[in-house]
């Protein structure tokens, strides 16, 4: 069967990698000029389905109202971003209830730990590199408060045959000895032993020559304009590059996904929340974590790749935005600097790269995969801040559905029309 997948983020290509393993003959269009150029290329690089909650938690509302005037908010709202967000923000407070924001925790947890074990198979497998890290991660508090509400949130996890350790003071540095310097600020940590790291960029480099070996092809530098409709299916695609038809189409690309489905009457209800990052040289500096270390009151998070250390998160809604703006980079390196004052000595500002992206999030935290009501397209989006953890299983599961195969869970809880 012939599919065309629109975007090579992490979860396209990994979409592509599954589609083709299975025998389709896949092509991937992507406007950069090359895979994973924008959401998935400095993300934190976190595996992480022990941050499946929802960002849109009880409270989530006076969170946002209350950031309207102050730049060092973790989550920001951007009064530009408003009118865009009006009918779809409505259904995102909905989902905040929290019923529904238990179930929404379940159903994306679900999915993070199916596509982490598939990860696993597929590192077993080949010979990959893309700094990996099977450490686990850990989530540090300044007050006790607050991490109890996160002990009580992750028993949901064990659900799913995940585990994770409260700790606090020496037992803290026993998992994670680089916070030795600041032991005393934190009144403990949330640790998930069975997270891990990587480099998405680098491991969608990696699984697109492997798509590639399986006949896989991509063409790179080609926007896709709009969707072609004839006789109630999807008939080409409009590219910059001219028509380009399939028997089946797959929109894969993050937070553009909804204004391309929007040009044939669909709804896709992702928005963009941007996220910041800094990658850092270590420069030879040994001092470093040895996993993800996420900071709750930062929202943001420092993981060790490679020889960089990356500090990543925030989120702010500004639309289709990707500017840089030097208020939320400066949350990034005010938590360097709080969680590594040793690192001081060895911080070259001149040798930072500076980033954002787009996380395409939809009104539940959970994404959208599937047949749409247009019988050959298909949906793989609204990932949100797990596209990373989540690319392997949402492309096995979109592969299953596709293929006509079985599902290793309920496919119907991704559809885009789910309650």
């Amino acid at each position: 069967m012939k599919i065309i997948i629109v975007g090579a983020g992490v979860v396209g290509t990994t979409s592509a990698y599954f589609l083709a393993k299975e025998g389709h003959d896949v092509t991937v269009i992507e406007r950069q000029d090359g895979p994973a150029l924008e959401t998935s290329f400095a993300n934190a690089g976190m595996l992480t389905p022990s941050m499946a909650d929802p960002w849109n938690s009880p409270g989530i509302l006076k969170t946002l109202i209350t950031s309207l005037g102050d730049n060092k908010s973790a989550f920001k709202l951007r009064p530009k971003a408003l009118p865009s967000l009006l009918t779809w923000g409505v259904s995102f407070l909905n989902n905040s209830r929290e019923q529904k924001y238990i179930k929404n925790l379940h159903r994306s947890a679900e999915l993070a730990w199916y596509s982490l074990k598939l990860l696993d198979d597929i590192r077993e497998n080949m010979n990959l590199n893309y700094d990996q890290i099977t450490t686990g991660s850990i989530k540090v508090f300044r007050d006790k408060e607050s991490l109890d509400e996160l002990a009580e949130l992750s028993e949901h996890l064990r659900d799913h045959g995940m585990t994770f350790d409260v700790l606090y003071g020496e037992d803290l540095l026993k998992v994670e000895p680089s916070l030795e310097p600041v032991i005393d600020k934190l009144a403990g940590g949330v640790y998930f032993p069975d997270d891990q790291a990587g480099n998405a960029y680098k491991f969608s480099c990696e699984i697109e020559k492997e798509a590639v070996k399986l006949g896989a092809k991509f063409r790179y530098g080609v926007s896709v304009e709009k969707l072609m409709k004839k006789y109630g299916n999807i008939s080409s695609l409009r590219t910059s590059d001219g028509d380009i038809s399939a028997d089946k189409y797959v929109i894969s690309a993050g937070s553009f996904s909804a204004p391309l489905a929007k040009t044939v009457g669909l709804n896709i209800p992702v928005r963009p929340a941007k996220g910041y990052s800094i990658s850092v040289p270590l420069k030879g500096w040994n001092g470093g974590p040895r996993m993800p270390i996420i900071d709750d009151g930062f929202h943001a998070a420092i993981s060790p790749l490679g020889n960089v250390l990356r500090i990543a998160g925030t989120a702010e809604f500004a639309g289709l935005d990707s500017s840089l703006t030097q208020s939320r980079l400066d949350n990034m390196y005010n938590l360097l600097e709080e969680l590594y004052p040793d690192f001081a000595p060895y911080f070259d500002k001149d040798q930072v790269t500076e980033w954002a992206g787009l996380r395409p999030l939809s009104v539940d935290g959970s994404p959208y995969i599937g047949k749409t009501k247009i019988d050959n397209l298909y949906v793989n989006t609204g990932h949100g801040p797990l596209g990373w953890t989540m690319a392997a299983g949402s492309a096995k599961l979109l592969t299953d559905i596709i293929s006509g195969n079985e599902p290793d869970f309920n496919p119907a809880t991704f559809n885009l029309d789910r309650s």
